[in-house]
């Protein structure tokens, strides 16, 4: 990731797709480019697109020994406020329809024995090898945007696979 001037973050995504929603949570390389790159330590963030507003992100202390401590004292207080009462939530009576994530399409990283290239190349056509100085039996390369299904159908022939990450840009 550092040689490629990215980040792994692990992302929760969610996305209104046709009549559904996609729901995942997975390790996601990200350029330095994105606002969530420089969210480190006890921070969380919520990075939001939406139709009206357009990119905004929410940021602030979500780990960590005082601000979980806050976060429960926080709840106990709400609970001692609320004693003796049911508080109601207002959710629709239909279940959110979840759909696949085979047809969401990006890029994604992977690392192989250094052995299987012509293998790599044959499957995924003419990627950029990546190197990392030490590491002389592995390669990596990224691959063109594809679906999430077609991505898994290409990566099952071939062998040697160390690891495979999405790419969020």
């Amino acid at each position: 990731a550092k040689e490629m001037g990215k980040s792994i973050k692990l992302l929760a995504m969610s996305k209104a797709v046709g009549d559904g929603y996609l729901a995942m949570v997975s390790p996601c390389m990200i350029s330095r480019e994105h606002p969530l790159y420089m969210v480190n330590d006890v921070f969380n963030a919520v990075f939001v697109h939406s139709n009206m507003l357009g990119d905004s992100m929410y940021y602030g202390k979500g780990a960590g020994k005082l601000p979980t401590a806050s976060a429960v004292v926080g709840d106990v207080i709400d609970c001692a406020r609320s004693l003796g009462t049911t508080l109601k939530c207002f959710w629709d009576a239909e279940d959110a329809k979840l759909v696949s994530k085979d047809e969401l399409a990006r890029k994604f990283f992977v690392r192989v024995d250094a052995s299987d290239d012509a293998k790599v190349k044959e499957v995924f056509g003419d990627v950029e090898v990546l190197k990392v100085e030490g590491l002389d039996n592995e390669f990596g390369f990224v691959t063109e945007v594809m679906t999430e299904k077609a991505f898994e159908e290409k990566l099952a022939s071939v062998e040697g696979v160390i690891t495979r990450i999405r790419i969020e840009e």
